[in-house]
């Protein structure tokens, strides 16, 4: 950083999971999965600058949702981590302007620190490989190597296996509606693994047919849906107000993640648009916006 008073802006976009398929509880506690995700132009906004000491400030729609504790933020884990491996990052202060619903199935947090270690090897030239970058962050969470890409993937294992889709065969756009709660992943988890689902979809983990990927939809949905009721009113609200003249795809609305938020796609933007407005009307958070593409 040259200059000392340069202010750098930077997106951390919203993680789509536009399916995801869970396997069986590993004996390290976690769950083997597969899901095709997508980067989206909406996000939360990063503003970097040099202080004197460290310093995190919220800001945003979604911010009064956030732990204010420093030292548990993912961003700032993110630049402590390249600290502890000997890259001289000096004192910073980082603004997120929150707008991307907390706990709502949409990687707020994760991009925000994938976002995080992407601008901090751009600005102080650390020529950091994406390989040792993810390595990194996987250290402070599962579902941040993901976030350091900004196009369709396809990732599995743990979240840590991440191939590059050059054509997801998607529409362009995409509108993300939110029923104003937040969901508590491990307590989806949680129920999901009372259930039998998981032993059906252990052979649609290791399918390398995107189709076939795209419409086994979301194993987490039905646990979700037990536990927070309101997701299943906003799905069935998103199903009744659907275009019916729209091109439809390989699905309706359904889930990201582990919830709250939903999503549509659509085939133009004016129609998204439309839609957006119809899901706002009927009391819901909602954005219209389109996928990120590299190619």
């Amino acid at each position: 950083m040259s200059d000392p008073s340069h202010i750098f802006n930077y997106l951390a976009p919203a993680k789509v999971n536009l399916c995801l398929q869970i396997g069986r509880k590993r004996a390290d506690g976690y769950h083997e999965l597969a899901s095709i995700v997508g980067f989206t132009e909406f996000g939360d906004s990063l503003t970097i600058k040099l202080s004197r000491t460290d310093q995190l400030v919220l800001r945003g729609q979604f911010s009064a949702h956030i732990d204010s504790k420093t030292s548990e933020n993912l961003v700032m884990k993110a630049i402590q981590i390249l600290r502890d491996h000997n890259h001289n990052i000096p004192p910073l202060e980082i603004t997120i302007d929150k707008q991307i619903p907390v706990g709502g199935g949409l990687g707020g947090g994760s991009s925000d620190a994938a976002t995080t270690f992407l601008a901090l090897n751009e600005i102080f030239n650390l020529n950091i490989s994406k390989t040792n970058l993810s390595d990194m962050a996987l250290k402070i969470g599962s579902d941040i190597p993901v976030c350091l890409n900004r196009h369709f993937v396809i990732m599995r294992g743990v979240g840590d296996k991440i191939t590059t889709l050059s054509d997801s065969g998607l529409s362009n756009y995409i509108v993300l509606a939110n029923p104003n709660s937040i969901v508590s992943t491990r307590n989806v988890f949680e129920e999901f693994d009372k259930s039998t689902l998981q032993e059906n979809s252990e052979w649609l983990i290791k399918s390398r047919d995107l189709t076939q990927l795209l419409t086994g939809g979301n194993n987490l949905q039905e646990s979700a849906l037990k536990i927070y009721p309101e997701i299943g009113l906003l799905l069935n609200t998103m199903k009744t107000l659907c275009p019916r003249d729209r091109k439809t795809g390989l699905f309706g609305p359904q889930m990201s993640g582990s919830g709250a938020s939903c999503f549509a796609l659509f085939e133009d933007k004016k129609t998204a648009d439309m839609f957006c407005r119809k899901i706002q009307q009927a009391g819901y958070w909602s954005v219209s916006t389109k996928f990120m593409s590299n190619f």
